[in-house]
C-alpha cells in the first residue's frame, strides 16, 4: 500500500544543506498499522510529509495504492491526495466552524443529503454524535482529535497518516484515541501509518515498526521482535524509556539503598525473547535447581497477547546450580545477563 524507494529529502537553509531524510526504503502492507518512531530531529515528520508529497522528495520514488505519486502531475497528485488522510498533533480544526462543519469541509461539491449522511455516520463512528453543533473551543483535546479523525476519513481515504496525533493528550485520552484508530482500521480497512516518539503508542497499536535516527531507518520489523531484541542503541533507549529494568544501575550506585549480594549470589537480568512464555520459569528454576530467587524489578507487558519485558533477580545457591539454571533459561529463549555477583 505504501512503498518508498530510496527516498531522500534535502533542504537549503542559510547557505547550508540539511539532509532530513537519507535513502529511506520501506514497504507497508495494505490494511496494516505501522509505526515510525524516533527522537526529535530524527526526520520522521519530514518522511511522513513525503508520503503524501506535502514535501516532494529530493530523490527516490513514493508509491501509494499502486500509484507513483512522484510521477504525477499537479492535478493528478491533488486527486490522489484525497485518498490519503492526515491527522496532526494540534488538530488543525476551523475555530469558526462547528464539529459538523469541520467534518463536512472535505465533502464540498456533494449533495446536501449525501454530506449529511456521511458526516453523521462519521460522528457516530468517533463517538461524537451529540457534539455536531459544538465548536472546537467547547471540546476537550481528545474530542478535538476525534473530530480531526472524522474529517480525515470524510473522503474515504485508503491511507491515514497520524503525525504525533497523541503527543498533546493525557495518557487516558491517548488510549481512547488509539482504540478508535484500531476500530477505524478494523471497520474500514484503512492502512494507518503512525509517526511518534512514544514507544507506548507503537507497542499498543502497531504490528510493524521502523526506527529512525539521523534521517535514516536504522532498525525495522515486527514490533515484538524489534523491541524484544533491539540491535541498535537508539532502539534500546526507547525500550529502556518504558521499562523499570534499566533502573537497576541506579539502585546499585545508590549508597542509601544498597543491594547486598551474599557470597555466591548472582544479580541477573532476564529478558523474554519468545512470543509465548506460559511456563512458570522462576518457580521452576527455584525448585529444579534448589535456588533462592528474589525478584527485585519486573517489567512485563503483553503485545498481541505475548509477554515482552523481563525481570531483575538475585539468585543464590552455588555457582554450578546457577550456571545450570542459566543454561535452562537460555534454552527456553530467555536471555540471561549477569549484572553483578557476590
Amino acid at each position: 500500500m505504501i512503498q518508498l524507494e530510496h527516498v531522500s529529502k534535502r533542504f537549503e537553509a542559510g547557505g547550508q544543506t540539511v539532509e532530513a531524510v537519507k535513502d529511506v526504503s520501506l514497504h507497508i502492507e495494505k490494511g496494516s498499522i505501522a509505526g515510525i518512531i524516533g527522537f526529535s530531529g530524527a526526520g520522521k515528520s519530514t518522511l511522513a510529509r513525503c508520503v503524501n508529497l506535502l514535501e516532494r522528495p529530493t530523490e527516490g520514488r513514493v508509491i501509494v495504492g499502486g500509484s507513483e505519486l512522484t510521477a504525477l502531475s499537479g492535478r493528478q497528485l491533488r486527486e490522489k491526495r484525497k485518498k490519503i488522510g492526515m491527522i496532526f498533533q494540534h488538530f488543525n480544526l476551523f475555530a469558526s466552524r462547528t464539529v459538523y462543519g469541520n467534518v463536512a469541509y472535505p465533502l464540498k461539491g456533494r449533495s446536501k443529503g449525501e454530506i449529511d449522511q456521511k458526516v453523521r455516520s462519521l460522528l457516530e463512528l468517533v463517538g461524537l454524535s451529540d457534539k455536531a453543533e459544538a465548536y472546537p473551543s467547547q471540546l476537550s483535546g481528545g474530542q478535538k482529535q476525534r473530530v480531526a479523525i472524522a474529517r480525515a476519513l470524510a473522503s474515504n481515504p485508503e491511507v491515514l497518516l497520524s503525525d504525533e496525533a497523541t503527543s498533546a493528550l493525557d495518557p487516558e485520552t491517548t488510549q481512547s484515541i488509539l482504540r478508535l484508530l484500531k476500530e477505524v482500521n478494523r471497520a474500514l480497512g484503512v492502512t494507518i501509518l503512525i509517526i511518534t516518539h512514544e514507544m507506548q503508542v507503537i507497542k499498543e497499536i502497531c504490528s510493524q515498526v521502523y526506527v529512525m535516527e539521523g534521517g535514516r531507518i536504522v532498525e525495522q520489523g515486527d514490533v515484538f521482535q524489534v523491541f524484544a531484541v533491539p540491535r541498535q542503541a537508539v532502539t534500546r533507549r526507547f525500550v529502556d524509556s518504558t521499562s523499570h529494568l534499566s533502573r537497576i544501575q541506579e539502585l546499585l550506585d545508590d549508597p542509601a539503598r544498597p543491594i547486598k549480594l551474599n557470597p555466591g549470589d548472582y544479580l541477573f537480568r532476564l529478558n523474554y525473547l519468545e512470543r509465548s512464555t506460559s511456563e512458570a520459569l522462576i518457580s521452576n528454576i527455584s525448585r529444579r535447581f534448589e535456588l533462592d530467587v528474589n525478584i527485585l524489578l519486573g517489567s512485563i507487558e503483553l503485545i498481541d497477547g505475548n509477554p515482552l519485558g523481563g525481570l531483575v533477580v538475585v539468585a543464590g545457591g552455588g555457582h554450578d546450580k546457577i550456571a545450570a539454571a542459566a543454561e535452562y533459561l537460555s534454552k527456553r529463549n530467555v536471555q540471561v545477563e549477569v549484572i553483578s555477583h557476590g
